[in-house]
């Protein structure tokens, strides 16, 4: 059976899900270079390059804000029936039960031909993308972001292949008040800091492990977390000629920041309570665009509530496509699931690499050279795993600064990743946790906090990755490389010329890719 599942809001999506398994998941931005971009993509190209026809289409999911984009320009396929999708008042329901209110059946025209379709609810595409996606039998999921579908957050149960109930607003009350803690980092980014919107929650992230959270700050911070639903929100709060202007170089800007992130962790352990007191479950999955916050997922990690804890590779927006095929592949139509952590090279395939260069890649870096890695298939989600890559010698000084400034082009606050070798306490497969680490022995990836958001990696994980980093421990004594996204003030590089392009135009010094080992000189 094959499923088309479209997302089209900003980190714009596309997943084709063949017998349950994702044959791809193609992020917009990608393509077009335009970050967080939207929109329908080329859905007739995406078909034609992985061998689909539209005849052996048998369903299409959509989401998500169903209603809001009925009325807009993103909407650009004929549905039959009224004008709206038959949504629940979201304003007016219940705020705790089954999923069934959440997705509705239809009938979608594209292609010059009618589907069978699913519209999937903005959050319940989170939770189904997460649970569907962890190695857990059973689990509760949490989620937060921004804002989807009139909803903010959520706590859910599931088991199998079934979401059984959802409770909206982690228990404050949902018609009074909502809480909201993505629009708050967002609208801090926008409007103190004079970031992009979608740009400054990563960026603030990094510069609130420099400062000290107050309370008088953090309890102000928690307040405008909750909003009322009818009036406004809370980025109107905020007034981009009057307000209150931050420099990230400033002692209160940094606190600013840092009691954000403390307001944030309060939120998530409170919701982590709730939800052990509502379902006692042994397992907790984290997602939406606030599980990319590491420290909010190790303070849960770390309380003991729960036996384990999972973050998918997909928790963004991004990854709603293929969570919405998934809900409907395994809630909706009943098929089971084998419990197992997705794999998330999941985009398009750049070739094989040999490990033949492997002894070269070493040695270069081994000379501080910077080394940019492009081959196999494209890591689906916001972080870059082996696949599309830029790596360099933890140990170096100056590795931190060399990289920001001359190749990643970015705030000189913003920290590094290590791509680890073996076992650090923490499932940290996707750079979702923080543990400590030394500026002694790998300063380039130990933030001013005394800590880093590892990328573990074992046996049963990319075999190009596990050799690497094998080869490195065995000439070095060091298991740990530095591992950031190769890109520039642009999306993660998504083909091999789009790679050699970022290479060219910056200070990385060696490319490697399916074709060979390139360098500067």
């Amino acid at each position: 059976m094959r499923i088309l599942s479209v997302y089209y809001g900003h980190d714009a999506s596309c997943t084709l899900l063949e017998d349950g398994k994702p044959v791809v998941v193609l992020e917009k931005e990608r393509l077009t270079r335009t970050k967080h971009d939207q929109g329908l993509m080329d859905l007739e190209g995406i078909l034609a390059d992985y061998g689909w026809d539209p005849e052996t289409i048998d369903m299409i999911t959509i989401n998500p804000w169903v209603r809001p984009t009925l009325d807009g320009k993103w909407w650009q396929w004929e549905l039959q029936g009224d004008t709206y999708l038959k949504y629940p008042d979201y304003m007016l329901d219940e705020w705790r039960g089954a999923p069934e209110g959440r997705y509705s059946q239809h009938q979608i025209r594209l292609f010059g031909r009618w589907y069978d379709g699913y519209a999937v609810d903005h959050h319940l595409a989170h939770i189904a993308g997460a649970l569907f996606a962890s190695p857990f039998e059973e689990a509760g999921i949490l989620t937060a972001d921004g804002g989807g579908d009139y909803r903010m957050c959520a706590l859910a149960y599931g088991s199998g292949n079934k979401i059984h109930e959802i409770e909206y607003g982690w228990g404050h009350e949902y018609k009074k008040k909502q809480l909201n803690i993505g629009s708050v980092w967002a609208s801090i980014g926008e409007y103190n800091f004079g970031m992009k919107r979608l740009e400054g929650a990563g960026k603030l992230m990094g510069l609130a492990s420099y400062g000290t959270a107050h309370d008088k700050i953090v309890e102000a911070i928690k307040h405008l977390m909750l909003y009322h639903p009818f009036a406004a929100f809370p980025s109107h709060k905020f007034d981009r000629q009057n307000g209150l202007s931050l420099k990230p170089e400033e002692t209160f800007a940094q606190d600013v920041c840092t009691s954000l992130q403390k307001a944030t962790e309060d939120y998530y352990l409170e919701a982590a309570q709730r939800m052990k007191s509502w379902k006692p479950v042994n397992n907790l999955v984290m997602t939406g665009g606030c599980s990319m916050n590491c420290i909010a997922n190790t303070a849960i990690h770390q309380s003991g509530l729960f036996e384990d804890t999972w973050v998918a590779a997909q928790p963004h927006d991004g990854g709603l496509g293929l969570g919405a095929a998934l809900f409907v592949w395994h809630h909706v139509l009943g098929h089971s699931r084998n419990p197992s952590a997705l794999s998330p090279y999941l985009g398009t395939d750049a070739g094989d690499i040999s490990e033949d260069f492997i002894p070269a890649i070493i040695d270069y870096l081994e000379q501080g050279n910077s080394v940019g890695l492009c081959y196999g298939r494209a890591e689906s989600g916001p972080r870059a795993l082996g696949h599309r890559s830029i790596l360099l010698d933890p140990r170096l000084a100056d590795g931190k600064d060399r990289l920001n400034d001359h190749v990643k082009h970015r705030e000189w606050y913003r920290p590094f990743a290590p791509m680890v070798l073996g076992d650090w306490g923490v499932p940290s497969k996707f750079m979702s946790y923080i543990v400590p680490t030394s500026a002694d022995e790998i300063p380039a990836v130990t933030h001013v906090d005394g800590t880093s958001r590892p990328q573990i990696v074992g046996p049963g994980d990319d075999p190009f990755v596990v050799k690497l980093l094998t080869a490195w421990h065995e000439k070095t004594g060091c298991k740990v490389l530095l591992n950031t996204s190769f890109n520039c003030q642009e999306p993660l590089v998504d083909t091999v010329e789009q790679a050699r392009a970022t290479w060219q135009r910056t200070g990385l010094d060696v490319f490697v890719c399916p074709e060979g080992i390139e360098t500067k000189t």
